[in-house]
């Protein structure tokens, strides 16, 4: 009987089974790292079993802070612009600061849309992200986090593209002698800030994309960060350039682009020098069809909702341009008003990740807790924002006169013009203001049907508060009491809104539920727990 003679290495392998050992060695080595990774507890984790007020308020904090900041950021914008002193060479008007106010109000729907096109990528990527890691599939979170990016990217280029072309017909279209002293340096400002913006578009919306993208895994401080930096940035070279350099509208322009480019720089940082719980790199990334589908069909309504402002702004804009202040009015109430309305956006920020989670791991008790609480913390911010603008509308719409005498007019000239428009205003902030407390219910029902897949509904709803009911009340009341009817426009499409589409919602949110429900029952989803 012939044994062979096998020696063992260090390792404990058989020599005489060298490959066996080398294949089954790497085996093992596939098996543990894949148990290491499965086991890692995720930051986006915190969703399922943090207590809900903590987590709400952890999470939609820094979103309200940095929200809070870019609107005071566009306050100090209008400041800088109404309260220029010196007249730039060529000009001829009278109103030097709200020509320049005028101006940039002009051009705010259209830099509106490329924002509405950074919310509508990052909204349909943070709820879909936030679903699949409530699912446990990290997978294709991560394909959609790339998805995600080429998606800003192209919608960048898109917006580049069109930068030169739509610009200065915009501006014509919307100057008249009724809404501007100067009209060739009012078109010709206006025309340059957009050219900028959009060209320079690249900043604002990977800022957008990549801030929801850290909002679905639960990371909330960066996204903070980055709109503070940003904020900081545009305040800074406001005064530096608007101020110190005297450079007009141009300043203002250069300021919001470098601090959009500050702000996006920091977001695309984090990604890479601490490890997330998606990945954004693009090293072997190959575009897959249904990732752009579901981030378009769950972004499309936020992208529309956003959107439809701007188109409802054009067509308000058309009405109000053959008021002297009406244009004016109008661009100031949205300056003011997001200091009431980005505190409850910031909300939806730290409540949609959780609810869509929440949903995917079909923990319906903690979604339901979550709305709830979002819904009272919303109505108490409406309402604060109503007494604040029904009470003190004087003080608001003052932040808006113009301080420079210009081109022979007198200081009582210049006095009745800004008494005029501090009367004006003051008039529409109490008309529009009405509408802010259904406006916390429409707000949230909107975000809480993204959470559950439901954009069609979303969509629906968002079009008639800000457009089905909106605009044909706006010709009517323009119509029957001309300016001071228009305003009114707003509480009436919040009330209809909500009125008509609350049982749409209550039998979609039953449905989805009952649907995820059934998943888990099937066996067809499985969770990290």
């Amino acid at each position: 009987m012939q044994y062979a003679v096998l020696c063992y290495n260090t390792n404990g392998c058989l020599q005489g089974n060298r490959l066996y050992c080398i294949m089954n060695k790497i085996t093992e080595e596939k098996i543990n790292s894949d148990a290491v990774e499965a086991s890692v507890s995720l930051q986006s984790d915190k969703m399922r079993s943090t207590r809900i007020s903590r987590l709400l308020i952890n999470m939609s904090l820094p979103a309200i802070i940095s929200m809070l900041v870019q609107s005071l950021y566009n306050i100090v914008d209008s400041l800088f612009l109404t309260g220029i002193t010196y007249q730039p060479v060529g000009y001829i008007g009278q109103a030097i600061g709200q020509d320049s106010f005028n101006a940039v109000s002009i051009v705010m729907p259209l830099t509106m849309v490329v924002v509405a096109l950074g919310i509508g990528i990052g909204v349909g990527a943070n709820a879909y992200i936030a679903r699949k890691l409530g699912e446990g599939n990290r997978e294709h979170a991560n394909k959609a986090a790339k998805t995600a990016i080429v998606m800003a990217i192209a919608c960048w280029l898109l917006m580049a593209a069109l930068a030169f072309v739509v610009s200065k017909p915009f501006m014509r279209a919307f100057v008249n002698a009724d809404n501007a002293s100067d009209q060739e340096y009012v078109i010709n400002q206006g025309a340059l800030y957009l050219e900028i913006y959009m060209a320079g578009s690249i900043g604002v919306i990977m800022d957008i994309t990549c801030a929801r993208m850290l909002q679905a895994t639960g990371n909330m401080k960066i996204p903070m960060i980055t709109q503070l930096v940003g904020a900081v940035t545009n305040i800074v070279l406001d005064a530096a350039f608007i101020v110190g350099c005297k450079w007009g509208v141009l300043g203002a322009i250069l300021a919001t682009v470098i601090g959009q480019w500050a702000a996006a720089a920091i977001d695309i940082v984090a990604f890479f020098i601490k490890k997330q719980d998606i990945s954004i790199s693009l090293k072997g990334y190959r575009p897959q069809r249904k990732y752009f589908f579901r981030i378009f069909k769950i972004g499309l309504p936020a992208f529309i909702m956003n959107a439809m402002n701007s188109v409802v702004t054009i067509i308000l804009n058309i009405m109000l341009r053959n008021y002297a202040n009406g244009i004016t009015v109008l661009s100031a109430y949205f300056k003011v008003q997001s200091f009431v309305f980005m505190p409850v956006f910031g909300l939806m920020q730290g409540a949609m990740p959780i609810m869509s989670y929440n949903y995917g791991a079909n923990e319906r008790k903690r979604f339901n807790d979550t709305f709830k609480l979002g819904l009272y913390i919303a109505l108490g911010v409406m309402i604060f924002g109503t007494l604040l603008f029904q009470i003190f509308p004087d003080g608001l719409m003052s932040i808006f006169k113009s301080n420079a005498v210009s081109n022979g007019q007198t200081q009582e000239q210049l006095d009745e013009a800004n008494r005029i428009l501090v009367r004006e205003g003051a008039y529409a902030f109490r008309a529009i203001s009405i509408a802010f407390i259904p406006a916390a219910f429409s707000i949230l029902i909107i975000n809480m049907l993204q959470s559950i897949n439901c954009p069609v509904s979303s969509l629906l709803m968002s079009l008639s508060r800000q457009l089905i009911f909106l605009i044909p009340t706006a010709i009517l009341f323009n119509y029957l009491w001309q300016q001071n009817g228009i305003w009114f426009c707003y509480p009436v499409a919040e009330v209809l809104s909500l009125v008509v589409y609350l049982p749409f919602a209550v039998h979609d949110y039953r449905k989805q539920f009952r649907y995820k429900a059934q998943q888990y029952a099937d066996n067809k989803v499985h969770t990290n727990s």
